[in-house]
């Protein structure tokens, strides 16, 4: 009898000890994940080129940010992925990588915006005719629902100071001077240079950045036949949980698949009510 309780107490030791020393899945490496599929939709669907970049902010620490190496979008991996800090747009540790130079997009807006998860800066060749123009990016598709009825466009020059140089956003003043102009907004154009989208998660804001990329298409092609467009009125708006941001993100994320990986998509997570909460 006292050799079956030792016995017992020993394997329920064993047992707790096993459960300690089990440690919960760190919610920051789902994101680096993720992090790595914007990359690939967004190359896919041609919001990316050879430059542009996606960070995304850290769910364990708001003051943290993650960004990959300076380098091309489309091969990106997670080893790429560096932490930095939303105060000073700083490499927490650069492991002897190069960052990028406009990092303080991120940073300044991350610094501005508490709400934000997610930032993309690309140069939509869709969105830079519009920045070039004094006619604005209007919503003029139904999935546009999401921007205000005009977005703003950042004009460098303004802060750039007369002694300075470039196009780029290099430092904290003209981040800080962007994320003014952002404002509470989804999206601001950088006039000759693209846009940057932001989104409460990185799915919203890659499915923002894409339907920002085909809205100006759209509405620059209408422009084509017509001054005088239509564009949606503030009626035709729609608020977050009018619109279900999963069902792209998987549409998106399913053409850069193999015919296997698709196989094992859970089609049970599609249907407006169950999905809003993967966003």
């Amino acid at each position: 009898m006292i050799r079956t309780w030792m016995l017992a107490g020993l394997l329920l030791f064993g047992f707790v000890q096993g459960a300690s020393a089990q440690q919960p899945a760190d919610p920051d490496d789902a994101v680096k994940d993720q992090l790595v599929q914007a990359y690939r939709i967004l190359v896919h669907e041609g919001v990316l080129d050879g430059f542009g970049h996606v960070s995304a902010r850290s769910v364990k620490d708001p003051g943290i940010f993650y960004m990959p190496r300076a380098m091309p979008p489309s091969l990106v991996t997670k080893e790429d992925i560096l932490a930095l800090r939303v105060s000073d747009s700083q490499p927490i540790d650069a492991q002897g990588r190069k960052v990028n130079g406009e990092r303080y997009i991120h940073g300044e807006i991350y610094k501005a915006r508490p709400d934000v998860m997610a930032v993309i800066h690309s140069h939509s060749q869709s969105v830079i005719p519009l920045s070039l123009t004094p006619i604005p990016l209007k919503p003029v598709i139904v999935q546009a629902g999401f921007l205000p009825l005009e977005s703003p466009t950042f004009e460098i020059r303004d802060v750039r100071g007369k002694e300075a140089r470039g196009m780029q956003v290099t430092n904290e003043k003209r981040g800080a001077a962007l994320a003014k102009e952002l404002g509470n907004g989804p999206v601001i154009l950088m006039r000759g240079h693209g846009d940057t989208v932001v989104g409460h998660s990185i799915k919203q804001a890659v499915v923002f950045a894409v339907y920002i990329d085909t809205d100006a298409r759209m509405q620059t092609q209408a422009m084509l036949l017509s001054h005088h467009i239509v564009t949606l009125n503030q009626a035709e708006l729609f608020g977050e949980n009018e619109f279900d941001i999963n069902r792209p993100w998987e549409y998106m994320l399913a053409k850069t698949m193999t015919p296997e990986q698709k196989a094992k998509i859970d089609h049970s997570q599609f249907g407006l009510t169950q999905t809003q909460k993967k966003q």
